[in-house]
């Protein structure tokens, strides 16, 4: 029986007013330092991920993985990623959502791949609204690390297949939630039978038997 909700944040939970981080992207930072796409990805995820820190302290520890100088073109990319700011919105039917959630008996958390560099002025204000927050920077792992799911699953004190997940990520939202014992749901657009996925959060009123009484 599924007694948590668990939502992921950015592209899920909440809603892009802009894309201005777009340029920014890993993709562009793995052609600024010649490395394969693979291994910067891995090792982003790690450092800027997993770890606390300030920005240099976080850039020094990145290139130290990856055994590369820090040279100003890569430091100004750092620089600029976490300086832009996307707007960031939550719709008041999503507050909605997880007001209804918590009235139907379900706990509600947030679950995030996050660096602690970004400040999240919508969750901040939906914070008292749910029942956990958790990101990875704070835990030591990602959605890709069995370590995670163990940890919440000790925090909420319930069994793997007693959470829901949903994000937008198939591999971070779905499949790594499902290959810990978690029960998950793609949000997106998708082709694939094989997949359980909804296009909108208010799917899930019909998919879990829930009333809407917050309008």
């Amino acid at each position: 029986m599924i007694k948590v909700i668990s939502l992921d944040i950015g592209g899920t939970l909440l809603e892009y007013k802009n894309d201005n981080g777009s340029q920014y992207n890993l993709k562009e930072l793995t052609s600024l330092i010649n490395l394969p796409y693979e291994t910067v990805r891995d090792v982003y995820k790690e450092i800027f991920q997993t770890k606390k820190g300030t920005l240099n302290e976080l850039i020094n520890m990145f290139c130290k993985k990856l055994e590369i100088k820090n040279f100003p073109e890569l430091n100004n990319f750092f620089i600029k990623k976490f300086q832009v700011k996307q707007e960031e919105t939550i719709s008041l039917e999503n507050i909605a959502l997880i007001n209804d959630l918590k009235e139907s008996g379900y706990k509600v958390i947030l679950f995030s791949n996050s660096c602690c560099l970004l400040n999240n002025d919508a969750i901040n204000e939906i914070v008292d609204s749910v029942d956990n927050i958790f990101y990875s920077y704070d835990i030591g792992f990602t959605k890709d690390d069995s370590e995670s799911y163990r940890y919440i699953e000790k925090v909420l004190n319930v069994m793997p297949n007693e959470i829901l997940h949903i994000g937008d990520t198939l591999k971070s939202d779905y499949y790594m939630p499902i290959e810990n014992g978690w029960n998950a749901l793609y949000y997106g657009e998708n082709d694939n039978p094989d997949i359980e996925s909804i296009s909108s959060l208010k799917e899930l009123y019909d998919l879990l038997g829930i009333m809407r009484k917050n309008r």
